[in-house]
């Protein structure tokens, strides 16, 4: 009871207003902190009422022990007093003073005789009587199995219950202090948890810098911002050029190395107003408001670049990385979405790595045409795949010194609905970038060999591969799938690489050559003599065939230059014991010539064009040999 008068008033009214104001809100902060209030309220609340609860209650029990037992013992002397006084009952009221230990000081007590009848006989107090609140205990008095009265013994609590007050108040402060505890400390950490989550949430890990999301939400900041002050307002997309070569030979830890460097000269750049993110990977976006443009775009892009363009020491290792940076302006009057000016600056940005990176660009209309053209031509590619739209067309290969037909080489073809045909130079760097290579690839594989087993068995068919296809995983699946499907010879099926296959010069390329020759195929390499180290190659791996490019091939008879070249590629795979094939051969002068140089194998419009499978049978069946 006195703690509901002293520490509720404290405590209660505090978590009803507390309670009431977050009850109303939704978030998952405010959850928490209903939670961790209503945990906190509850716990100092049962510190609070538990120890002056227990003290009353253990004083309840010790005093009502101790009067029984007076009690009782009274009812004996006064059994025993009855017996030598028969006259005891016949008093009435009688007052005596005090018991003897209330005068030495213990606590007082009050004695009392009722007889059988209730009527008060004899009463033994003092003077000034008990102070309230008092507690009573009454004992029967018996003599003979005859109910003669009771005895009444009581005694004032007044001292415990102040006691009891006093570790009360000790106890709400203790309370008090102990709902400060569990819920501020829970809360402030709970705070910091929830502000560390944020701060992840919205930054970049790595660099500590923004991320898409908060880009995201400053750039439309920025351009309602640039829209009610009338300011432009640019945005640039950039991204690291050879950071991956960094990554993968130097390893991951340097290239987090690398993009904390690059981030904090970019950041060096910037004014207080510009807001740089990390979109992810090495690719970076910076906002830049309130500047005269497109100057101060262009100024700060040739920062951007110049800053990034020195040397930086990982452990010891100077690597060089350049940017390409793609810039997207955003005049007060244009009503642009964000994220489209965001794509904007990223057809920018594609624009200069097509143009050989490290540089800037600025977005024009035309760029976003050339993309909706690139989608649709993806698009329509993806579909050209699953309904069977590709043809082969197969251009004769000729032995020069007899004449004869003995192989072709498989061209792919594509009928574009509503275009018409479609150069492979437009759809297959496409289909490179996509990774649709390897599908093509696959069909233009099984459609070949399919087709070459029905030729005679002195003619085979060679098919390109390209430097991504080859690069890709499941090439020897699908030439081995193609084989064992169609039930082709392996010696009939030849593989046309380029350099390019041969550029990245690594123990994976030349493992997955021999085991294409393992096969039973054959390899060739193509456009021979337009790459840095052709001759290198030809030590590296043991082809079976050397094309000679088209280039060199056109200049024959015009150019000296030419035949001395050509005439030392034929020099050259007479020397190693490999066939040479010289393509794009128009004139009988270019053929008279490379005969006389001894080249075996030609292809060209001299010969023969790419011609649909139905018109080369007929072409092979009229030049085959006995009939050539």
């Amino acid at each position: 009871m006195s703690f509901s008068a002293l520490a509720l008033p404290r405590i209660l009214p505090q978590a009803r207003g507390l309670l009431s104001h977050w009850m109303t809100l939704k978030t998952p902060e405010a959850d928490m902190v209903r939670i961790v209030t209503l945990l906190a309220a509850m716990a100092s609340v049962v510190i609070a009422l538990c120890l002056p609860a227990a003290y009353l209650f253990a004083v309840h029990g010790r005093l009502q022990g101790a009067l029984e037992t007076s009690a009782t013992l009274h009812a004996a002397e006064v059994v025993e007093l009855a017996r030598q006084n028969p006259a005891f009952w016949e008093f009435d009221g009688l007052r005596i003073a005090a018991p003897a230990d209330a005068a030495a000081g213990k606590s007082a007590e009050r004695r009392r005789v009722f007889d059988a009848k209730g009527r008060l006989v004899v009463e033994a107090a003092d003077e000034d009587g008990l102070a309230w609140p008092v507690l009573t205990r009454r004992a029967p008095i018996y003599d003979a199995d005859m109910l003669l009265g009771e005895t009444e013994a009581a005694r004032s609590i007044r001292t415990e219950l102040s006691i009891a007050l006093a570790l009360a108040m000790t106890s709400a402060l203790l309370g008090g202090a102990i709902f400060v505890v569990l819920r501020v400390v829970p809360l402030r950490l709970l705070r910091r948890a929830l502000d560390r989550a944020a701060y992840l949430a919205a930054h970049d890990l790595l660099t500590g810098l923004p991320n898409r999301g908060i880009f995201g939400d400053r750039l439309r900041q920025a351009m309602t911002q640039s829209h009610r002050n009338g300011q432009p307002l640019a945005v640039f997309c950039l991204d690291l050029d050879r950071f991956k070569e960094v990554n993968d030979t130097l390893g991951h830890a340097a290239g987090d190395k690398l993009l904390r460097e690059v981030s904090r000269r970019l950041s060096a750049c910037l004014r207080d107003s510009d807001t740089l993110a990390r979109l992810g990977g090495d690719e970076f976006a910076v906002i830049q408001p309130r500047v005269a443009q497109p100057h101060g775009a262009e100024a700060l892009a040739r920062r951007i670049i110049a800053a990034v363009e020195p040397p930086i020491d990982l452990d010891g290792q100077q690597v060089t990385v350049g940017v390409s940076v793609g810039i997207a302006l955003s005049q007060p009057e244009q009503a642009i979405e964000p994220l489209q000016l965001l794509k904007d600056a990223d057809l920018a940005l594609y624009q200069v790595k097509e143009n050989g990176r490290g540089d800037f660009c600025f977005f024009a209309p035309e760029m976003n045409q050339r993309l909706m053209e690139r989608r649709a031509l993806e698009a329509d590619l993806r579909r050209a795949l699953g309904e069977g739209e590709f043809r082969l067309h197969y251009q004769p290969q000729i032995d020069l010194p007899s004449g004869r037909v003995i192989g072709a080489e498989a061209l792919l073809r594509w009928n574009r609905p509503g275009w018409g045909n479609v150069s492979p130079d437009q759809f297959i760097p496409l289909a490179e970038e996509t990774g649709l290579i390897a599908q093509i690839g696959a069909w233009t594989l099984q459609e070949a060999c399919r087709l070459a087993v029905t030729w005679p068995e002195e003619l085979g068919v060679a098919v390109n591969v390209s430097a991504v296809q080859f690069r890709l995983p499941g090439l020897y699946e699908a030439v081995a799938a193609a084989l064992a499907t169609t039930g082709l010879r392996p010696s009939r099926l030849e593989l046309e690489i380029t350099e390019g296959v041969l550029l990245h010069d690594t123990d994976e390329t030349l493992a997955m050559l021999y085991r294409l020759r393992r096969l039973g195929v054959k390899i060739a390499m193509d456009d021979f003599g337009t790459g840095y180290s052709s001759l290198g190659y030809l030590q590296k791996f043991s082809f079976d065939k050397i094309k000679i490019d088209r280039g060199f091939i056109r200049s024959l008879g015009q150019d000296a230059n030419s035949e001395a070249i050509v005439r030392a590629v034929v020099g050259i795979t007479r020397s190693l014991g490999v066939r040479a094939n010289a393509e794009g051969v128009e004139t009988d002068s270019q053929a008279r010539l490379l005969q006389a140089e001894g080249c075996g194998e030609v292809q060209g419009y001299l010969f023969g064009k790419p011609m649909p499978a139905e018109d080369f049978r007929a072409f092979f069946l009229n030049v085959r040999p006995g009939r050539g």
